[in-house]
């Protein structure tokens, strides 16, 4: 299989990020709105169903790009574009410093995805 090296890169970057995301969305979900404490402050139930949907469609898309599928593509750009417009609430509403930070990583990580993807092909005669 002749994989593009950006594909890989790509690839490898999105099961990353959703092995990370993982870690900090499962216990959001598993918590439900109600378990949460009174003066203890987290994100949304509807930001973490999204988070997690977005997280199951990420693996799909890693899969379908490391296997260079247009689909997997197509999913990973669209997977990544989404990431990218949940990631800014919590660049402007996070309540503490460090959830801006990791919103912040979280765009620029997506959007080293897009650019990866769409990264053009390297042609025999240029190569």
């Amino acid at each position: 299989m002749n994989r593009p090296r950006s594909y890989t890169i790509a690839a490898v970057l999105i099961v990353l990020y959703n092995v990370i995301s993982l870690m900090f969305e499962l216990p959001n979900l598993l918590q439900g709105p109600g378990e949460i404490s009174p003066g203890v402050e987290g994100p949304p139930v509807f930001l973490s169903i999204i988070n997690f949907t977005l997280l199951i469609l990420g693996l799909v898309s890693a899969y379908g790009v490391w296997q260079v599928q247009k689909w997997g593509v197509t999913l990973a750009l669209i997977v990544a574009a989404l990431g990218i417009l949940t990631g800014i609430p919590a660049i402007i509403f996070a309540p503490f410093l460090a959830l801006r930070v990791i919103g912040v990583i979280g765009v620029i990580w997506s959007a080293a995805i897009i650019v990866l993807l769409l990264r053009p092909r390297p042609n025999s005669i240029t190569a």
